[in-house]
């Protein structure tokens, strides 16, 4: 029968197959230990592959696409990370483009751009991968990418096929029907529009945001409740600076969690002490936008 691992590399056909996956090493905020396995499809029949032979061998899975929005437990994840970034092909079919789940974000407006075509400007300097985006439905205040996306195709945890459209999708603030199903996102086709001048509003989209910290982050950690800001009550409450270990609240906008040599226990208990403090003083519960990954 062989080891577990030999299984895994014999049954994830059209995959990278590896051990000792670092978090640290794979994630924006730079924290946290080691998952048993990784698994890297190299097409949607590799992930179909990898997703059925880690449900055959009772291997608890994790999808990580460009490694933002998420913190890793410091003592890892006791079975694999399945790992999107080799899932990059994009085809364009007039303002329709269809586009893997590991397309940068980024690269996905330079291809727009030089065909003319925009809408999806919101999301210029955000670092993530089109899975990921479409997972949380990302964006801003000018817009999110679920109003873009006109279906999803995923699999299961078993690798079976499925595609959504969009009104299955359940897009809304921050939040997706794949944050419930624990389905692994493919590609998304996205409806785009023609623009006069796409790399303006490109520039313009990165222009507003750069005032946002450059510290290592997962970018905002709570969503804004409903009518008000997650940032300014926080910054209200007295908390930009706050820290926990080498953990700190950034002075520039008190929604980002910086890195400054912590552990990912050390964010964690930042992020507690940010959310019991809010809800003490304005009554507000403020809840992660992030993903946590392993025991905390």
């Amino acid at each position: 029968m062989g080891d577990v691992f030999t299984r895994l590399q014999e049954g994830a056909k059209g995959c990278i197959v590896g051990k000792k996956f670092c978090f640290a090493e794979h994630t924006s905020i730079g924290t946290g230990g080691l998952a048993e396995y990784f698994v890297r499809p190299l097409s949607q029949e590799g992930a179909q592959n990898a997703l059925s032979c880690l449900y055959r061998l009772g291997i608890p899975a994790v999808y990580l696409g460009a490694g933002t929005n998420v913190l890793a437990s410091d003592q890892g994840f006791g079975g694999a990370a399945v790992c999107t970034d080799a899932l990059t092909g994009a085809a364009f079919d007039g303002a329709l483009v269809t586009a893997g789940s590991g397309v940068k974000c980024g690269n996905l407006l330079t291809a727009a751009a030089r065909r003319g075509l925009g809408g999806l400007s919101f999301m210029a300097g955000i670092p993530a991968s089109v899975g990921g985006a479409v997972r949380m439905n990302a964006g801003t205040a000018a817009g999110h990418i679920g109003e873009l996306c006109q279906e999803a195709v995923c699999c299961d945890g078993k690798g079976k096929l499925f595609t959504f459209p969009q009104r299955e999708c359940a897009f809304y603030y921050k939040h997706t029907a794949f944050a419930d199903n624990g389905m692994l996102i493919l590609r998304a086709r996205l409806r785009l529009r023609q623009s006069a001048d796409p790399f303006k509003e490109i520039a313009a989209a990165k222009k507003a945001r750069a005032g946002l910290p450059r510290g290592r982050s997962m970018g905002c950690v709570f969503k804004n409740p409903p009518g008000a800001s997650a940032g300014a009550l926080i910054e209200r409450c007295g908390l930009k600076g706050a820290r926990s270990g080498g953990a700190y609240v950034a002075e520039e906008h008190a929604n980002f969690i910086i890195n400054g040599g912590a552990s990912s226990a050390e964010i964690r208990a930042l992020a507690e002490r940010i959310r019991r403090t809010v809800l003490e003083k304005t009554g507000v519960l403020l809840q992660e936008e992030i993903v946590y990954i392993g025991e905390f």
